[in-house]
């Protein structure tokens, strides 16, 4: 008998798009699964929204408003299945990965979680891509190595003591992934582009890169010294690779027509005030 997979979706406010996410699952060639929704502190629209999809689903849980890794561990301590798939409420899958993540975690046991590739995509049409590279605990030191939507084991998140719930604006799924391989478990990367993830002017991911990012990074490297410390020389090269990026970033922005013409506009108020 196939075992049961069981598929957690938080929202928040994404009333939008949590439709098509439900649909993406309902499509799924693998049919021993259930869905649950968890309901993040939404707003009234989407939760009109969530209401008529109650009939599509097997859970909707409501909680206040406390996150992603809150929401992510509630739904999967509800969870009836042995291996869980968390989806965040504006992405989709297509059809066939629960199916060949399935059957590597049955013929793979020491695989504790299975991701893919995934397709980016904006409101404008704008597309481009994630290569997810897996590996081992020091290969996800400098970039995630999994998608946040993956399929993994009840008992390797039990064993990482689930996502951390400290973890309010971003790279909790990182933080989960890096967990996941110091436990002892491996991540397989399907080589095929199975997810579409899209990109929101001000979702949190966007607001990790530019207003918690160096923040969100530096908790990750103290929670994980371990695997940094052994790792010491690789760390030195990341820091040196991501300053002499900035650097380059720098001299871009500054060769820009808008930054040539903003610092020649406040140059007279530059003079002013250092008199």
């Amino acid at each position: 008998m196939s075992k049961l997979v069981s598929i957690i979706i938080p929202c928040y406010n994404d009333g939008d798009y949590i439709e098509q996410a439900v649909q993406s699952i309902l499509d799924q060639s693998y049919t021993n699964k259930e869905i649950i929704i968890i309901d993040d502190g939404s707003n009234h629209k989407t939760k009109a929204v969530l209401k008529k999809l109650t009939q599509k689903i097997d859970l909707l849980i409501t909680i206040e408003n406390k996150g992603p890794s809150v929401a992510r561990n509630r739904g999967v301590t509800e969870a009836k299945g042995e291996f869980i798939l968390t989806l965040d409420a504006d992405d989709f899958f297509e059809p066939t990965f629960i199916q060949k993540a399935v059957n590597i975690l049955n013929s793979s046991p020491k695989v504790g979680l299975v991701t893919c590739h995934a397709h980016l995509f904006d409101e404008n049409a704008n597309q481009g891509e994630i290569i997810s590279r897996g590996g081992e605990a020091k290969d996800l030191l400098f970039r995630n190595g999994a998608l946040a939507s993956s399929l993994f084991r009840k008992k390797s998140w039990r064993d990482v003591q689930g996502y951390d719930e400290k973890m309010l604006n971003g790279y909790e799924d990182w933080d989960f992934n890096i967990s996941i391989v110091k436990a002892g478990w491996s991540i397989y990367v399907i080589e095929e582009y199975l997810f579409h993830y899209r990109l929101k002017e001000k979702s949190r991911n966007s607001t990790a890169n530019f207003s918690h990012k160096y923040d969100l990074i530096a908790y990750i490297y103290i929670k994980h010294k371990d695997i940094f410390t052994n790792n010491y020389e690789e760390n030195i090269r990341s820091i040196f690779l991501r300053m002499e990026q900035l650097e380059k970033e720098k001299l871009k922005l500054k060769n820009t027509f808008t930054y040539k013409f903003g610092d020649a506009a406040l140059r007279p108020f530059k003079f002013i005030f250092k008199k």
